[in-house]
């Protein structure tokens, strides 16, 4: 650092005092850092006792050129809001469903939370998160551990990209959810569904009610196959990345059900989705022609999942089928063997 004019009439006047000039130098350099001379000595001698009594001139500011950068990327965040829309748009290829529920649950919080917006990730800890997750959705089990696994991807998306130390959602305990128990449908309501499928009002719905209960398609799901993810040669269903909950592709083997089923529509008519227009309507109109006033959510999947334990006894190939990462949700909410005979399973598979 240059000496100013002033400085060096002042150095004079310290050096005709008698003052050490190195002593009276290191003044000047320091006036107006708002450091004095004990502060300097006192970092010299922490960098040099944290370089291991380094006296290299070359290695200390190396040493301080890695530690600024380190306090740099310390420091470098964004706020809660930001990380939100940037973990939306990393996961863009993810089912609508999927991004609906982080932008509703993320929103709600935020919602909740007024200052969430704008506070940077880096600063949000534990407490603070659970804080805000219980005041949001304390009033439901399942709504707080979905809420739980949304703020978990954003922090660890925000930790891959660096804006973060590390995903504070972890240490969260999660609520012991009472899974409702859902009944396999029994042989002789699976042939009300289908012997109303056949049905001249409801003939172009048997392709996808064949799916949903011979393939354990989700009814999301179903809305976003078409034709072309039937793989007519190997027997299977193709469900692409971007169709599925999860994000992960599969491969569903079709059984002969499914694929009579499939059949049942004319080749020529095979085109675009597979599902028919005015789907939600039309198949609310199948199951109340099939005697079912009161419908539960993706029981047909479950009884996909039922009957096939109970046949082929192979939890492995179901829960590639299903797209599950590992067998413990088929056996925690999945498979109810409750009332399922061998003989009835084996009935199941031959189309009742």
């Amino acid at each position: 650092m240059k000496i100013k004019q002033k400085q060096f009439l002042s150095l004079n006047t310290h050096l005709q005092c008698g003052e050490d000039k190195n002593v009276v130098a290191a003044k000047q350099l320091l006036r107006g850092t708002g450091f004095n001379l004990l502060d300097a000595v006192r970092i010299a001698l922490e960098l040099i006792e944290a370089t291991g009594g380094s006296k290299d001139w070359r290695r200390l500011r190396a040493a301080i050129n890695a530690g600024a950068e380190q306090l740099q990327l310390a420091e470098r965040s964004i706020s809660f809001s930001e990380a939100v829309q940037s973990c939306l748009a990393a996961k863009a290829h993810r089912s609508e469903r999927t991004l609906q529920d982080i932008r509703q649950n993320m929103k709600r919080m935020m919602k909740d939370s007024p200052e969430l917006a704008q506070q940077s990730m880096r600063s949000l800890r534990m407490a603070d998160c659970e804080r805000m997750l219980r005041l949001s959705f304390a009033h439901s089990a399942a709504g707080f551990v979905k809420a739980r696994a949304n703020l978990s991807g954003v922090f660890n998306h925000a930790y891959r990209l660096g804006y973060c130390a590390g995903n504070p959602i972890t240490h969260i305990a999660i609520p012991a959810l009472r899974e409702r128990e859902i009944r396999a449908l029994s042989l002789t309501e699976i042939r009300q569904l289908i012997s109303t499928a056949a049905r001249p009002a409801h003939r172009d719905c048997q392709p996808a009610l064949g799916l949903m209960l011979y393939a354990g398609v989700r009814p999301d799901e179903l809305r976003r196959l078409s034709w072309e993810d039937i793989d007519w040669e190997e027997e299977e269903l193709c469900i692409a990345s971007r169709h599925s909950k999860t994000g992960g592709a599969r491969h569903v083997p079709l059984a002969a059900p499914a694929l009579r089923l499939l059949r049942s529509l004319p080749a020529q008519e095979r085109q675009g989705s597979i599902c028919p227009p005015r789907w939600r309507e039309r198949w609310l109109s199948l199951r109340q022609g099939a005697g079912f006033d009161h419908w539960v959510p993706d029981v047909l999947r479950h009884s996909y999942a039922s009957y096939h334990a109970k046949h082929h006894r192979n939890l492995p190939a179901l829960q590639l089928a299903m797209g599950h990462r590992d067998c413990r949700l088929l056996l925690t909410r999945y498979v109810n063997l409750r009332g399922i005979s061998s003989a009835d399973a084996k009935r199941f598979w031959q189309a009742c």
